[in-house]
C-alpha cells in the first residue's frame, strides 16, 4: 500500500516477533508471560506459578503498539514519510521483566526464591485481623519507622536485625514477629498507625473495592 501512499502508518502484533522459528500465534499466557520469564517469578519456593490476571500482558502489549503508532505519526509530522511499526507479545514481556532480563545478561546472581511470604528485598505480605491483606516494605532503611509505629522499638536492638546484611538474612524470623502482632488487630488500626509515618504500605483491594478509591 506504501507505494501509493508513502505516508501511510501500518501498525502490526504478532505472538512471537517477525524473525525465528517460532509461529506468529500465540496468547497472553504463553507468549508476554510464560517464554518472556515473568511467569517463572510469580512463585514462591516450590510451588508453582501463579497464574496473572487475565488480558494483562495484551492490555500491556497494546500500549506498545499504540507508542510506536504514535512515534511514527511524529516521524511523519517530522519527515512526510510513512512508517511499518510492530511488536509482540513476546517482546512486550520481556520488556516487562527487563530488570531481570538485563541482569541475566550482566551474568548476575539472583536470590534464592522463598517459602512463605518474606521477599529477600523486605516486601511482606501480612494478613491484619479482619483478613485484610496488606504490603509493607520493611527495608533497611524502613525497619526503623516500622517498628518504632507499631512499638516494638525493642527489635532494632535484637541482633539479627541490627545492620542490613543481617536483616536480609533473618528476614522470616522478622515476618514470624511481625505476622503475629498485625494479625491482632484490624486493617483500619494499622492504616491509621502508618499514615502517620513515613512507611510504605497498601491494603489489597479486589475490584469491587479499587472502582470506590477516592483516589
Amino acid at each position: 500500500m506504501a507505494q501509493w501512499n508513502p505516508r501511510l502508518i501500518y501498525a502490526d502484533v504478532t505472538g512471537f516477533g517477525e524473525k525465528g522459528p517460532i509461529p506468529n500465534c500465540g496468547f497472553d499466557i504463553t507468549s508476554y508471560w510464560a517464554r518472556s520469564g515473568l511467569l517463572s517469578m510469580t512463585r514462591d519456593a516450590g510451588a508453582p506459578p501463579t497464574w496473572p490476571v487475565a488480558g494483562s500482558g495484551d492490555n500491556a502489549t497494546a500500549v506498545g503498539l499504540y507508542s510506536a503508532i504514535v512515534t511514527a505519526l511524529y516521524r511523519r509530522e517530522r519527515s512526510g514519510k510513512g512508517a511499518y511499526v510492530t511488536t509482540s507479545l513476546l517482546a512486550e514481556g520481556v520488556w516487562s521483566a527487563s530488570v531481570s532480563i538485563q541482569a541475566a545478561m550482566c551474568e548476575a546472581k539472583f536470590f534464592a526464591r522463598t517459602i512463605g511470604r518474606t521477599r529477600e528485598c523486605g516486601i511482606e505480605r501480612i494478613p491484619a485481623s479482619d483478613g485484610t491483606w496488606f504490603v509493607l516494605l520493611v527495608t533497611p532503611d524502613k525497619l526503623a519507622s516500622v517498628v518504632k509505629a507499631i512499638g516494638r522499638p525493642d527489635l532494632l536492638t535484637d541482633p539479627r536485625f541490627s545492620d542490613p546484611a543481617k536483616l536480609v538474612e533473618h528476614m522470616s524470623a522478622l515476618a514470624e514477629i511481625l505476622d503475629d502482632l498485625f494479625g491482632s488487630k484490624p486493617m483500619a488500626h494499622w492504616r491509621e498507625v502508618f499514615d502517620g509515618v513515613h512507611v510504605t504500605f497498601g491494603a489489597v483491594r479486589g475490584p469491587e473495592e479499587v472502582i470506590n478509591d477516592p483516589n
